[in-house]
């Protein structure tokens, strides 16, 4: 089945298409180069146009040694990497947005893998057309602004491979034996 999207849209990886190629790697980002700042319990994160989002991210979980964390975000992003998990293929598939879109939502988590922070976020963005597109934000860069709460957890988030679906990245049991 060939999927019809908005003109508006780059699609890859679709049905079976090799994923497209990554994009060259930005300049490391540090804490040091992002607005932000401690909250109550929690941490208030503005981006700023140009900025990478998971990369921020990464970077305020490992500056301020966040061991587990919810996250929400709106705002504006532009070459969107999101990807869905197809579970017959056992792979991601991926789309990238390239024009400015908004961000109706960013929510989910951080925590670690390996004792290296991991950043699992999911997006919904709207475009110029009003119809939404979602799923797991790889990477985006900010179009025009983007504010996002961090709420750190009581207890550490640890993630690992999954034993079942190459690429996952699965929360570790909570309770072991259950």
């Amino acid at each position: 089945m060939i999927a019809v999207l908005p003109a508006f849209l780059l699609l890859a990886a679709a049905n079976g298409a090799p994923a497209p190629a990554p994009a060259a790697p930005a300049a490391a980002v540090t804490a040091a180069d992002l607005d932000y700042r401690k909250d109550g319990t929690g941490y208030l994160l503005v981006l700023h146009r140009g900025q990478p989002v998971v990369a921020s991210l990464n970077a305020i979980i490992e500056k301020e040694r966040i061991p587990g964390a919810l996250i929400s975000g709106i705002g504006a992003v532009e070459k969107a990497e999101v990807a869905y998990y197809d579970l017959n293929a056992k792979r991601y598939r991926t789309i990238i947005f390239e024009p400015s879109m908004e961000v109706l939502s960013l929510s989910g988590n951080l925590g670690t893998l390996d004792g290296k922070p991991i950043v699992h976020p999911h997006v919904v963005l709207g475009g110029p057309d009003f119809n939404a597109h979602g799923g797991h934000l790889r990477e985006a860069t900010v179009s025009l602004i983007l504010e996002i709460f961090i709420i750190p957890t009581a207890e550490p988030i640890t993630r690992e491979l999954s034993k079942d679906f190459p690429e996952l990245r699965t929360m570790k049991q909570l309770r072991p034996g259950s």
